[in-house]
């Protein structure tokens, strides 16, 4: 039975830039990057032989340092893997929908914890909107009924 080597630089922690022109959609520490190549996939881990070569359209798999798998999905552009790490420069790119799904949910369940403060808030600013229109009221009726001088 072949005895199993450890892979190198499996599980070492490198940097990943995924950017667009519209702007960076990620920046951090990866263990493992998975690219779309127009010749297949390309894996990359710690220590990859520096190369540079296009993207083709598909999922920019990774596993961020804290072992968090992330997909990205990517159209066109190029990649660079370098001694530093690997940079992603897409044509267009946006997150995976279902991670984006996750997200929103997430984000509207944080906004419904949220709306009880708010409408509270919302009835208090009303409640001091309305006495201040009462004081404007009151002040004017009081200037109106004092004789000119």
């Amino acid at each position: 039975m072949a005895e199993e080597r450890p892979v190198p630089g499996a599980g070492k922690p490198f940097r990943l830039e995924v950017a667009t022109l519209n702007g960076e959609l990620f920046s951090g520490a990866v263990t493992y990057v998975e690219v779309p190549g127009e010749g297949g996939h390309l894996g990359v881990l710690h220590g990859h032989t520096p190369l540079l070569t296009q993207v083709a359209p598909g999922a920019l798999n990774f596993h961020t340092a804290g072992g968090e798998a992330r997909t990205l999905q990517v159209l066109g552009g190029i990649v660079e893997v370098a001694p530093w790490g690997v940079a992603v420069l897409a044509d267009l790119a946006g997150r995976d929908a279902e991670a984006e799904e996750a997200r929103m949910a997430r984000a509207r369940q944080s906004a419904a914890a949220h709306v009880p403060h708010a409408e509270r808030a919302i009835g208090a600013a009303a409640v001091r909107a309305e006495l201040d229109a009462e004081l404007v009221r009151f002040f004017a009726t009081a200037l109106r009924k004092q004789p000119r001088r």
